[in-house]
């Protein structure tokens, strides 16, 4: 009878732990995922910050007193302004996110404060992407018109 209660407990702890560990993987698995779409994002703005070099130059010849000069300076400092943007988020990032390091679910509270922070930081970085992408798309066309 003991054997029974013995083993009876082993396939029950057995089964915990194994629906555990499956549990700890979605959750990590999650992260990845969400992880994997904030690199995207970036992945998809980084080759845009030679284009944002080149019409902060491009702009700087039609800045003047002027309502037009105006104009172009304020799109200059929006593309600055992004371009600093974009160079405050990476550090910020790769500070919090060092490069190399394992996010596991092992210490639940250090790994949901992780996942609240990424979860932050795809919320930001699509506040950057938009940022840019206006940015841009407002030089341009300020400079098709001059």
């Amino acid at each position: 009878m003991k054997t029974n209660k013995l083993y009876f407990f082993l396939i029950i702890t057995g089964l915990l732990f194994h629906v555990s560990c499956n549990q700890l993987s979605k959750e990590e698995q999650e992260f990845d995922g969400l992880m994997q779409k904030v690199i995207d994002v970036h992945d998809e703005v980084m080759p845009k910050m030679g284009t944002m070099s080149s019409l902060i130059k491009d702009l700087e010849p039609k800045i003047d007193t002027t309502e037009v000069g105006k104009s172009h300076a304020k799109a200059q400092k929006n593309l600055k302004d992004s371009y600093d943007f974009m160079m405050d988020w990476m550090n910020d990032f790769s500070t919090k996110f060092p490069h190399g390091e394992e996010n596991t679910a092992e210490d639940i509270e250090k790994f949901t404060a992780k996942m609240k922070m990424l979860q932050e930081e795809e919320i930001e970085v699509n506040k950057l992407k938009d940022q840019i992408n206006s940015s841009i798309d407002n030089a341009k066309k300020l400079l098709e018109k001059s």
